[in-house]
């Protein structure tokens, strides 16, 4: 299986989710690319699955990474699964708290990431990856990589069942 992992990032944080990904996909015995969505894409003829990720500022997410997700149907890539990432604050957990500030993460990147998808006809893996950054820029919270890794192992345990 090959795997292409598109990201954007500002602070580092979405690459580091990025590559924890890719490394933990390729100690499975498969391959991963991880590119900045600022490169062109590569031929997408031997990949298997895209991630997307992007971090969620404002609710909202890069055009560019809206861009990459469109331009995977343009080249071709439509019924192969795609999966969405993204990082963004602590999601607040007090029901005022959410309240309040639930306008700053939802639907944040990887939900628009996910409609882009769906109104581009891709083929969406069903579950999606939220990584918690600890401050404005970081750093990650701890548990972060480790969704990371869980959600790489899933998605390439769901690939195989394909």
């Amino acid at each position: 299986m090959r795997a292409l992992i598109l990201f954007k990032s500002y602070y580092g944080n979405t690459r580091q989710v990025a590559e924890e990904m890719a490394g933990k996909i390729r100690s499975m015995g498969h391959e991963a690319d991880v590119r900045d969505v600022r490169q062109r894409l590569p031929d997408l003829s031997g990949v298997d699955v895209v991630l997307v990720g992007a971090p969620t500022r404002m609710g909202r997410v890069a055009g560019r990474a809206r861009r990459a997700m469109r331009k995977l149907k343009k080249k071709g890539f439509g019924t192969k699964p795609v999966a969405v990432f993204d990082t963004c604050g602590i999601i607040p957990k007090s029901p005022e708290d959410i309240r309040k500030f639930m306008k700053f993460f939802e639907p944040g990147a990887a939900g628009i990431l996910r409609k882009t998808a769906q109104e581009q006809g891709l083929s969406l893996y069903p579950e999606t990856l939220r990584c918690e950054v600890a401050g404005m820029r970081g750093p990650l919270t701890q548990d972060a990589l480790v969704k990371a890794t869980s959600f790489a192992s899933a998605l390439v345990y769901f690939i195989g069942k394909r």
